[in-house]
């Protein structure tokens, strides 16, 4: 009797630890929730990938490799917001487990949506990496402190068992955080979406007076030699009347004069709107354009060949020594109408590039 006394303790010890081996794919799904909340954030990098290949899809400008450490944190400090609830598994005819998780997952758009627009208002770099990690700080805290939440939803991870070690599939892993982290790519996605328009302005202004056509290729999907090809239609075209031997030395003048324009474009204002932007663009106005003319003018030619060499020189002149305005600063709307509107007289664009570099009278 002593014998079978003794034997009992043990045969509830195997019972018990048979049921934790039966259970214990719940508690494996428990304690992966409580290290991607506290540890390790390699469960969200296939997420973020996914997050990433979709903006960069989307914006010239590419998600910075520098980024990628204070993102996966920020998708971390999103998910401990949630609060978990893990069901009991259940054993599926193939031998995996199939465990439920109840939760209300994190609203990170309207978390983050007002304060991000204020934070974007105020910016001060057009930093892509610096920008976006500043935000991501902030939002960092405005999700620890006032979380906005969506109605419970159920998911469901598919685990598998080899041996004694279970994991979580990778597609219902991700499947999974899609849910809970809805919204996860939106800081990024606002700021580049700011900072692609000024990336785009920059190569509108430089392709336009440059002829650097590189990135303005990329943001208008041309090729390099159709960019160039749109820098020098119509706008070095010389005088209908000027001698042929001086058409060369009249585009080089006016190519030069045109590089030498300087501006700076300040960081746009989203507007309301799909596509509208306010930006100010600071200028030094160009004035070597307008005074080579007014020069040439005073003179006294008696053949187009001496009008033509006097132009020239004049330009060749100014070129060498080019003369500037009192800067000025210029608030322009950028939008789709804009832009479709810029080649027209007195556009917006158009009366902007008339400031940067003066036209003769």
């Amino acid at each position: 009797m002593k014998k079978l006394i003794s034997l009992i303790p043990c045969l509830l010890a195997l019972i018990l630890l048979a049921g934790c081996s039966q259970n214990s794919a719940e508690e494996y799904v428990g304690e992966q929730i409580t290290s991607m909340k506290e540890k390790d954030t390699d469960n969200f990098t296939a997420l973020l990938e996914d997050g990433i290949a979709e903006s960069n899809e989307s914006f010239i400008l590419q998600f910075p490799e520098e980024l990628r450490e204070p993102y996966l944190e920020f998708m971390q400090n999103s998910f401990k917001a949630i609060k978990f609830e893990v069901s009991k598994s259940k054993k599926l005819e193939n031998g995996n487990y199939s465990v439920q998780l109840t939760y209300t997952p994190i609203n990170i758009s309207d978390t983050l949506k007002s304060d991000n627009t204020d934070l974007l208002a105020s910016l001060e770099t057009a930093d892509l990496t610096e920008a976006a990690s500043t935000i991501l700080k902030e939002d960092a805290k405005i999700l620890a402190d006032s979380p906005v939440y969506d109605d419970e939803i159920l998911s469901t991870l598919d685990v598998t068992k080899e041996g004694d070690t279970y994991s979580i599939t990778s597609d219902s892993m991700n499947t999974f955080l899609s849910h809970a982290l809805h919204g996860y790519m939106e800081p990024y996605n606002m700021v580049c979406d700011i900072l692609n328009t000024y990336d785009f302005i920059n190569a509108y202004l430089d392709a336009s007076f440059k002829g650097e056509v590189t990135q303005f290729a990329k943001h208008t999907d041309r090729t390099e030699e159709e960019a160039l090809a749109w820098y020098e239609e119509d706008v070095f075209d010389p005088p209908s009347d000027m001698s042929e031997a001086y058409i060369p030395r009249y585009k080089e003048a006016l190519k030069t004069i045109l590089k030498q324009c300087q501006y700076t474009v300040g960081i746009p204002h989203k507007e309301s709107g799909i596509y509208s932007y306010t930006v100010d663009i600071t200028t030094t106005p160009n004035h070597s354009f307008a005074d080579a003319y007014a020069e040439f003018e005073q003179g006294t030619y008696y053949s187009i060949e001496e009008a033509s060499a006097g132009l020239v020189q004049a330009m060749e002149k100014y070129a060498a020594a080019p003369t500037y305005g009192e800067e000025t600063t210029v608030n322009v709307p950028i939008s789709t109408s804009s832009l479709l509107d810029a080649g027209n007289d007195n556009s917006e664009l158009t009366n902007l590039a008339t400031t940067i570099l003066v036209a003769p009278q």
